[in-house]
């Protein structure tokens, strides 16, 4: 009889042990789908040639103001690069946000003379 007690107590402590290990999975499951999403998602790349060009999104990316707190953004509309470094833009007519690629947890907001100036340069056709 203490052989039966003790085997029940045991395949009961298996499948609590197992039954934990899927809910863990289960959890985990959502983060990785959630982060390929954010991944798969491209960015428009900006090809910045012309010195014009250049000093535009230089000056914007030195006059832009840093946001406090850790942020979640949505998927940026653009990409462009300057020097070696990589920035993520989301821009629409009256605001304009930027973010480093090193950084993703901090925005910076552009002012608005750059909003106005890059908004037409993505905008021109």
């Amino acid at each position: 009889m203490k052989i039966l007690c003790v085997l029940i107590i045991v395949v009961g402590l298996i499948l609590v042990g197992c039954s934990q290990k899927q809910e863990i999975k289960k959890s985990a499951s959502p983060l990785e789908t959630s982060s390929e999403t954010v991944t798969t998602t491209k960015a428009i790349t900006i090809e910045l040639k012309e010195t014009e060009e250049i000093d535009l999104f230089t000056k914007a990316v030195n006059d832009s103001i840093k946001e406090p707190g850790i942020v979640n953004m949505t998927n940026p509309q653009y990409q462009f690069t300057i020097g070696k470094e990589s920035y993520l833009l989301w821009i629409a007519e009256d605001s304009g946000t930027i973010m480093n690629t090193k950084d993703t947890h901090t925005i910076y907001s552009l002012p608005s003379s750059a909003v106005e100036e890059i908004y037409e340069f993505v905008n021109k056709g």
